[in-house]
């Protein structure tokens, strides 16, 4: 199993993601109510249902960590 550790948009704490589970990762730009333009990587696993979890890391960043076992929190 490989586990990799993202930074929640919410919250900025981390969250550990198996990443056997991950079933989508996508890059978000959107505005908010004040105009301003948010940045997030919505990254869907098939053990969350409500369309997955919003973290500061890109996709490309994310999918780095993945085939990169330095990344790997369970060493």
């Amino acid at each position: 199993m490989k586990i990799i550790a993202l930074t929640s948009n919410a919250t900025g704490e981390i969250i550990y993601i198996n990443v056997a589970t991950i079933g989508h990762i996508y890059d978000v730009e959107k505005k908010n109510t004040h105009g301003e333009i948010l940045h997030y990587t919505k990254v869907g696993t098939t053990t969350h249902n409500n369309g997955g979890f919003e973290v500061l890391e890109d996709a490309e960043e994310i999918l780095k960590m993945i085939s990169d076992d330095k990344y790997n929190v369970l060493k």
